[in-house]
């Protein structure tokens, strides 16, 4: 479950930067959890993510500055965090600890420590929080541990707990849909799938990047990436879920029954059904409407059963099918068509 929580935290941040208009490229699972560009060029910001659950209360300076007794150095969490600054170099934006849990500390300008969401730095704490830090990063970095980056190194709670992370995620995905436009909503699930695929593409290769071009080249996800699949969510046809209320209405006016507008329905899904999987005689019958499509001012009119008795009159025939008919084929392709 970690890896599933640092991937949809990770989505979600670049979702937020993507929300906000930025440039960025996002690099996932590559020296730490997320790595973000952001900006164009050389004066990009370049941001490092540590992303950490936990079922425990709160985090604490002891507990970030805590060093395994085995493995290679560093051993703390600072520690792997710092590890970005000491690779890097100083100029990056930020070396952060994400968490679903707060951390308790207290500042430099208080007196008492409190519960904090939002980022701070090592160097915001009170003196007697920031030295077990300080004691830890010595020791994981002999020699090489320089005090005047501790601005650097953040943490940073984030709204997103172990039960209803991927929930929230969606929720975010919604929001960015719905503001498009609201029947883009509809295909929020599969939008999220893609994202979550897309960053799995960015995982797996290993090997260390030795400098900042390096870490540009690798496989990442980018602005115009997520831009892309909004376009083919803004080009897509509505499903016959969307816009069946609409066709069970008119039927409904025409003095249609109940069980007669299901039938012509389940006619309607498994007409779609063999299109999809790529039936020949489904395939062909949606050619041949297509072409009547083309040949009829369908736009101009409002009833998809007046649209379907125009079509009729480009010689369309009767598919020989007992689990769809004509009509039914004729109300799926309009409805793509006009809807």
């Amino acid at each position: 479950m970690a890896f599933d929580y640092q991937v949809n935290v990770s989505m979600a941040l670049v979702l937020d930067l993507y929300k906000q208009g930025k440039e960025f490229v996002a690099v996932f699972d590559h020296h730490d959890d997320l790595v973000v560009f952001v900006g164009e060029g050389e004066n990009s910001e370049l941001s490092f993510y540590q992303v950490k659950s936990s079922s425990e209360l709160t985090w604490t300076p002891k507990r970030l500055a805590r060093r395994n007794a085995k493995g290679e150095l560093p051993k703390s969490i600072v520690g792997k965090a710092y590890y970005n600054v000491a690779q890097f170099g100083p100029e990056i934006r930020r070396a952060s600890i994400l968490s679903n849990r707060p951390l308790s500390a207290t500042l430099a300008t208080a007196n008492n420590a409190a519960l904090h969401d939002g980022e701070l730095s090592v160097a915001d704490l009170c003196a007697t929080d920031q030295q077990p830090l300080i004691s830890s990063l010595e020791a994981d970095f002999p020699g090489g541990f320089d005090k005047a980056h501790a601005p650097l190194l953040t943490f940073e709670r984030v709204p997103f707990d172990l039960e209803s992370y991927r929930a929230t995620v969606l929720g975010r995905i919604v929001q960015l849909l719905e503001e498009l436009h609201p029947d883009f909503v509809a295909v929020s699930s599969p939008f999220y799938e893609t994202l979550l695929t897309a960053a799995g593409e960015c995982t797996g290769n290993k090997i260390k990047s030795a400098t900042v071009e390096e870490l540009r080249k690798r496989v990442s996800l980018d602005h115009q990436q997520i831009s892309r699949l909004i376009v083919r969510v803004q080009s897509r046809s509505k499903s016959l879920g969307e816009w069946w209320s609409s066709v069970n209405d008119e039927l409904a006016a025409d003095g249609m029954r109940a069980l007669q507008i299901q039938r012509i329905k389940n006619r309607c899904i498994a007409y779609a059904n063999a299109r999809r999987v790529g039936d020949r005689v489904a395939s062909k019958m949606s050619e041949a409407i297509g072409e009547a499509i083309a040949k009829t001012a369908v736009g101009d009119m409002d009833s998809v059963l007046e649209a379907a008795v125009a079509l009729k009159a480009h010689g369309l025939v009767e598919p020989a099918s007992e689990l769809y008919d004509l009509q039914s084929a004729m109300i799926v392709e309009l409805m793509e068509a006009m809807t």
